[in-house]
This record gives C-alpha cells, structure tokens and sequence, in this order.
C-alpha cells in the first residue's frame, strides 16, 4: 500500500498519519505486546519513520525493554506505536489504532511461543521461518473455586488477584477495545468485586461511554480492568494481563460483526454479532475467506 494511512487514540488527543509502502505486516503474540496492551496479541504494520508523523499532542512513551519503546495516550489509554533501537528508521504502529482497519491485515505470524494456547487467529498464516507455532490450541480446565489468579500491568505497578472462576468472561471485537488496545480484540472476563483484590496501584480511568469506565496504567499504559457505572459489586478483567493468560478461556466472541473482515478465528465459540446474548449468533462472523 503506498497511500496514506491515518490513525489516532480514542480521544482524539494524539493523532499521526503515515505515507509511503508499509514493509511489514504480523501479528505479535509476544508477551510484552500482550500485557503491555490488554489485548490477546497486536497486529503491527511497519513504515519508515521518516514517512511517520504525529499531529496533536505527543504520546507518552515507556520504555518495555531495553531496546524498544511503546507509546499511549497518557488521557485515554490507547497503544499507538512500537520502536526498537536496533530498527530506528522504522516505526510499527498497532493495527487497532488506525482509522481503516481494513488496512492493518497481516501477512504472518511472530513469537508462536508465547500464543495463548486457546487462541488461534488466521490459521491460514503461518509463522516467520523457523519459527515455533506455539502449543496445541486447546481450552484450559474451568478454574477451581478456591484458585486464585494473579495479574498486573507491564511495569508491575498495578496488581491484583481474583478468587475463583470468573461469572462470565468473552473475547471483544468492538471498535472500542480494538482502538484502546491497538490489538486484535480484548479479552475479558468478570468476577464479584468482593473476590477481587488489588495492591492500590494508580491507574488512569477514562470512559467511552456512561456504561463505565476504562483503567490503565499511566506508567506503561497498559489496560489492567473496567468497572461498570450500574454495577459497582461487579470487576472487568482484561485477561491478557494475568501471569497465566491460558487460565481463563471466553465463552464466546461479543461485537464481532465489527471484526475486520481479514480475521479468522480458529474455533466454535458463539459469535454475536453485537453485545454477547443480544439476538442470535452468527456462526458466520470471523471466518476465513479464501
């Protein structure tokens, strides 16, 4: 694609617009782009940086490891871009941060190692040569009543911990979470605010609508969990973020006919079209179409 590919955060904040071809297209299913964004794997395209500009406010950055940098917006929360020191001339920017999602599709796969292991996303692309696909897809167990799952943001400055299995729990592909995370679709899942705890570690909060409020970390930028404005003895937990993100698996696929049309989902899990439970289920929403 050699036009111009716009994209911004969910605010409005921070803007950017790019020019020229794009050089590479995957899906990331590093552990760092997973709880880093709060999403269960990031598509990245890739650019010269010299054809890369911001508009708006600047973004805030945080450096992941020792060569590479993310950037957020410090008010909404949304991932934007990823640099790595060994490739300055190139910027990735999150799929889900573009205005024409359309345009993010990938052409493959990196960092199978650490794929959740019920998640299998456009089974028709395989890995980068010499590459591991990572391990069997498959379920995990229901989670035991007195089990208890730990979680956090990327710089470990906010945690928590939920008792037992989750109320209900989903994978979602609304526009929203697709542009707050940068990633593929979040996924979440609900326990009783009495068998959540947490270590009182500053968060941002910031809603999109008046049905609650988004929190991420304003160090790393990481989405962490969501509380609902109607009910407050009720915790939303991105589960990209626990130390086990193969522990809890969703029951179903909510918003998916708001899925890019490129993405495929590799299961038999009920896709609604809009809200989980709203209408009936489309078993043909995020399927691969040769």
């Amino acid at each position: 694609m050699d036009g111009a590919l716009e994209g911004g955060c969910l605010c409005g904040r921070t803007r950017w617009r790019a020019e020229g071809p794009v050089l590479h297209r995957v899906h990331c299913h590093c552990s760092l782009c997973r709880k880093g964004s709060g999403a269960v794997e990031v598509p990245w395209i890739t650019v010269e940086r010299r054809h890369f500009a911001w508009s708006g406010e600047p973004p805030a950055l945080y450096r992941s490891s020792a060569k590479g940098e993310r950037s957020f917006c410090p008010v909404c929360g949304a991932k934007l871009t990823f640099v790595h020191d060994d490739v300055p001339d190139d910027v990735d920017i999150a799929v889900g941060a573009l205005d024409d999602v359309e345009a993010g599709y990938p052409l493959t796969q990196i960092h199978g190692e650490s794929r959740i292991a019920w998640l299998s996303v456009d089974p028709h692309l395989g890995f980068r040569p010499g590459e591991d696909s990572g391990p069997p897809v498959t379920d995990p167990p229901p989670v035991p009543a007195g089990a208890v799952l730990e979680g956090g943001c990327l710089c470990g400055g906010f945690r928590y911990a939920v008792t037992g299995p989750p109320t209900h729990s989903g994978l979602c592909h609304c526009g929203t979470c697709r542009r707050a995370t940068g990633g593929l679709a979040a996924a979440w899942a609900i326990w009783p605010r009495e068998r959540y705890r947490d270590n009182g570690g500053t968060t941002v909060a910031w809603s999109a609508s008046e049905r609650g409020v988004r929190r991420f970390c304003p160090t790393c930028g990481a989405s962490v969990v969501c509380d609902f404005a109607h009910r407050p003895d009720l915790v939303e937990v991105m589960t990209a973020g626990l130390d086990d993100p193969h522990a809890v698996a969703p029951e179903g696929h909510g918003f998916a006919a708001e899925a890019p049309s490129w993405l495929a989902i590799g299961d038999d899990r009920p896709r609604w079209p809009g809200r989980p439970g709203k209408g009936e289920p489309d078993p043909g929403l995020i399927r691969h179409r040769p």
